[in-house]
């Protein structure tokens, strides 16, 4: 409400506050009305909490009415501010009361370094960590088989900047394994992205096939797509990353019969059967693609040969496929886009010693 004296308005802040405030830096705004006055003063006052001397901005100049804002620097993070708006006219300097804002904490920052020291059953497992704005954190690795159950290892409390190690046993030979360190703080967990480990395999046994991505099956779209979460994306991966959702075509020159056509939902079916939704595959991607771009064909899906694990083995579902569609439906062309490129051979796939079939 504006006030007046001897016929004369008097100017006045109607209101006032802050926003886009970071972790050193705010804005501060204030509504005022210049009343009768023309031109009035305005400036912003602020200080740390527990500080008794204010810090100023300059005097700007105001007419009519409208807001003002002013965006302060070299706060310091995670502190409560003082603030408020300041308005003069004739020899008069009037504050407003105090509010307060608080600048953002400075948020921990944690990084899945490569695993050291693995060999068929252990690996060490190391994380760099920064606490930011907090005196300490919890910090812990995450680690997940293929295919298999989240485990973790024990907290433990760690303060300023550093590398943490611990080491983990009783792993699979021959494994492939998503590595995540995970932070506690203010009440809440965070997971920092993954990492691959892998174990070395036992003799005698299959070597893990190649892989340049991992992710969970979300759908099957026929007998020769399916649609994949990508969880973790070898760095040489060109154009494909993690945390995205991809179509992910069958390389190696195969396919499937249309939906509609003989053989069609029954591909789709076989291929369900391996991979449902919720099945965590290992990706070797196509360097050798047709299409404009890395991995990908024409229609910007990826090409690739696709692995999920069977017990302690692994399972090539493209050979599967093929194998079983030669067998089934001998009249399709199984390998129709044989001749569009892949560095893929699928009559390898069915060679008698083949190791990655069932």
């Amino acid at each position: 409400m504006l006030h007046s004296i001897g016929g004369k308005v008097l100017p006045a802040i109607a209101n006032y506050g802050t926003y886009n405030v970071t972790t050193t830096t705010a804005t501060i705004w204030a509504d005022y009305d210049a009343g009768s006055w023309s031109p009035v003063k305005i400036r912003f006052e602020y200080r740390e909490n527990s500080s008794e001397i204010w810090q100023y901005t300059n005097w700007r100049e105001v007419s009519g009415s409208g807001r003002l804002s002013k965006t302060i620097g070299g706060l310091s993070p995670n502190t409560c501010y003082e603030f408020r708006a300041v308005l003069g006219y004739d020899s008069n300097t009037l504050p407003n009361s105090a509010k307060r804002f608080g600048t953002q904490a400075i948020l921990p920052i944690i990084g899945t370094i490569e695993a050291t020291d693995v060999d068929e059953t252990s690996a060490t497992l190391t994380a760099s960590y920064d606490c930011g704005s907090y005196s300490e954190i919890g910090i812990r690795f995450s680690y997940k088989e293929i295919g298999g159950k989240s485990e973790n290892t024990g907290w433990r409390t760690v303060s300023g900047t550093g590398i943490f190690s611990q080491n983990i046993y009783n792993l699979n030979p021959g494994m492939v394994y998503q590595i995540r360190t995970e932070t506690k703080y203010d009440n809440a967990f965070h997971l920092s992205d993954a990492r691959a480990l892998q174990t070395l395999q036992l003799p005698g046994r299959p070597a893990v096939p190649n892989y340049a991505a991992i992710g969970d099956v979300t759908a099957v779209l026929d007998g020769d797509t399916i649609h994949v979460s990508l969880t973790w994306v070898d760095k040489s991966a060109t154009g494909v990353k993690a945390g995205s959702g991809e179509a992910v075509r069958f390389a190696g020159g195969i396919d499937a019969p249309e939906i509609a056509e003989e053989g069609g939902e029954e591909a789709k079916e076989f291929v369900y059967n391996l991979c449902p939704p919720g099945t965590e595959v290992l990706l070797d991607l196509d360097s050798a693609t047709y299409g404009p771009m890395p991995y990908r064909d024409l229609h910007g899906r990826l090409l690739s040969v696709i692995y999920v694990r069977r017990d302690i083995a692994w399972v090539n579902v493209n050979a599967e496929e093929l194998r079983w569609g030669l067998e089934a439906y001998p009249r399709n062309n199984w390998l129709a886009y044989i001749g569009y490129g892949s560095e893929f051979d699928p009559y390898e796939w069915l060679a008698d010693n083949y190791p990655y079939v069932l």
